[in-house]
């Protein structure tokens, strides 16, 4: 999973960071009550980031931006 590999790398950078996996297959209603529609998802608050190929600028841009 490429967005795990990059979340991997920023966590030195942002060391708040907790992160939650949700299997989309074993948590289906759990995943769209969230709100997620797409995955990969990262999910701050009201702010969501998803998309097929997220770039590792994207991903730290999110994570930058302080949460709702």
């Amino acid at each position: 999973m490429l967005v795990g590999r990059e979340l991997n790398k920023l966590y030195s950078e942002f060391p708040g960071l907790q992160v939650e996996k949700i299997d989309v297959l074993v948590h289906p209603r759990r995943t769209l009550a969230a709100g997620v529609r797409m995955i990969p998802a990262l999910k701050a608050g009201n702010r969501m980031l998803s998309g097929l190929f997220l770039t590792s600028a994207e991903i730290r841009k999110f994570l930058s931006t302080p949460a709702d």
